[in-house]
């Protein structure tokens, strides 16, 4: 049975450690997948937005959750009960081959970050991962793209911190590589 449920920005939707018992679908907002490293800092891992599904993958295997799925904004989510979601992948063919679809976008998005992470200058870390999203979003002109995150997010993708995005976006303005526009990052 499908439940379509308001949730408010800074709303925990799951903790680390909760057993998968939900399917979840985004149908507005924005939803933040995280972790907090023993310092106390945080990963973001990833930023569904509406339209996309999360966490689905916990589901066909019997492990807690190792992120946590947090509100960044007010959201409409649609939530469905484990066993009835397997039931509809087993009887519909059509949207197991999305899902499988979407899950393949989304591990070569994974695999795409996870090389710009991989970078150690701070620099070619943040531009790498900023060039990766306007490509995600496929953007193609210069400076039309405008980084829908703030630097304590981006922060949080890149595994750096705030100040060292603030000192990097001010060496890729200088650079001409990104432009500020109203206060966002413009690539």
């Amino acid at each position: 049975m499908e439940r379509k449920l308001t949730n408010k920005a800074g709303e925990i939707i799951f903790y680390e450690g909760s057993m998968p018992k939900y399917y979840f679908q985004i149908r507005s907002g924005l939803v933040k997948l995280n972790t907090y490293r023993d310092d106390g800092s945080e990963f973001i891992h990833s930023l569904p937005s509406a339209g996309h599904c999360f966490s689905e993958t916990f589901l066909h295997h019997e492990v807690p959750y190792c992120i946590n799925a947090e509100c960044l904004n007010d959201s409409l989510i649609i939530k469905q009960g484990k066993s009835d979601f397997m039931t509809m992948l087993d009887q519909n063919k059509d949207l197991m081959q999305n899902l499988l679809h979407h899950n393949a976008e989304r591990m070569f998005y994974r695999h795409k970050m996870l090389t710009a992470m991989s970078i150690n200058a701070p620099s070619h870390r943040v531009y790498k991962v900023l060039e990766f999203l306007k490509t995600h979003h496929k953007i193609t002109e210069p400076f039309k793209f405008v980084v829908p995150f703030s630097r304590q997010q981006i922060a949080n993708l890149t595994g750096l911190r705030v100040e060292t995005v603030i000192r990097t976006v001010k060496k890729l303005e200088q650079e001409n590589l990104v432009r500020i526009c109203d206060g966002r990052i413009c690539l």
